[in-house]
């Protein structure tokens, strides 16, 4: 998860920018700002997007030939519905990691454009939450049926599951005050094109 305190001092900075901009007048060097540190950004979300999907991968490489057929359908159910979520999310992250900077690059237009895919990610996100109150269900009952939960494992489960629960509604509410925030600094920027545009 990203700090909310760099975040907020971004929204607020932005804010800050539109209510000091005369009518026709943007301050585009710090909009270019504020892109270039969206850049580093992305580029860093990116690398972290990659590394966390490439274990869980691996593992299951791993494990696939001792697993039951139940097991390694759940388990390829996660990863067709999860791998091509990921590798949508590198392509909306792509705006702003990938754009080359120039003489006639529209920042402003730039950065609204990577705000919005933010937007998408911060939903593909929230809504990644709630079916983990599916998967981890099933993934108990199917190790119950395969005979691989012993008592101690069982006790351990007790308390997992719902330390599990907690997680996914922090990481789906997390994920639900970040899209909100990123609608708010469109609106913000969208104001600041409007200005501009006059």
């Amino acid at each position: 998860m990203h700090s909310d305190n760099d975040n907020q001092q971004g929204d607020n900075a932005l804010t800050e920018l539109w209510q000091a901009q005369p009518t026709n007048t943007i301050d585009v060097s710090e909009v270019k700002k504020s892109f270039n540190s969206e850049r580093v950004k992305q580029r860093l979300y990116i690398l972290i997007d990659i590394i966390l999907l490439l274990p869980p991968l691996y593992l299951l490489y791993l494990a696939w030939g001792e697993m039951t057929f139940a097991a390694r359908a759940l388990c390829l159910f996660m990863v067709v519905t999860a791998v091509p979520l990921v590798m949508y999310q590198l392509w909306l992250r792509r705006v702003a990691a990938f754009t080359k900077d120039s003489q006639t690059l529209d920042h402003l237009q730039q950065f609204t454009h990577q705000i919005k895919n933010n937007i998408r990610i911060a939903f593909i996100t929230k809504h990644s939450a709630w079916p983990a109150f599916i998967v981890l269900p099933l993934f108990v009952v199917e190790r119950h049926f395969a005979g691989a939960l012993s008592p101690e494992k069982w006790d351990k489960l007790i308390i997992a599951l719902p330390i599990a629960s907690i997680i996914v509604i922090v990481w789906g509410v997390w994920a639900h005050k970040r899209q909100q925030r990123f609608e708010a600094q469109l609106a913000v920027l969208q104001s600041m094109a409007d200005k501009r545009g006059h």
